[in-house]
């Protein structure tokens, strides 16, 4: 069972567009729309990284528990959905224009609840 993982983060502007070439990018798509990072690199970022603890699988097998989802803190559904905090949701209009923020939603997409379209 992994109780955590970790990574050192790529930092070098060769490596990266070598990355992404094997990705099947080339090295002016990556420096079209990933240009801000690229050129951070070009000058010399320094190495950056971390770990983190899987607290889910340490209660785990704390708990003897062979299901994963029994121990989650936040679990989710075979759809993605979180029954308990009822995620994902629609955004009301209000927050939205707070935000500064426009939803690009498809045409077939219904009104939310409480009358207000997201489009």
């Amino acid at each position: 069972v992994e109780l955590s993982s970790g990574a050192i983060r790529n930092h070098k502007p060769d490596i990266m567009v070598k990355a992404f070439e094997i990705a099947g990018y080339s090295k002016e798509t990556v420096e079209q729309e990933f240009g801000g990072m690229y050129r951070a690199f070009q000058f010399g970022a320094p190495p950056h990284g971390g770990s983190a603890p899987g607290i889910d699988r340490i209660v785990m097998m704390l708990a003897d528990e062979p299901n994963i989802r029994e121990v989650i803190a936040f679990p989710m559904n075979q759809q993605a959905q979180d029954l308990l905090m009822g995620a994902p949701s629609l955004v009301p209009d209000e927050r939205l224009k707070e935000l500064h923020l426009k939803l690009a939603l498809p045409k077939k997409a219904g009104p939310q609840a409480g009358g207000e379209s997201q489009g």
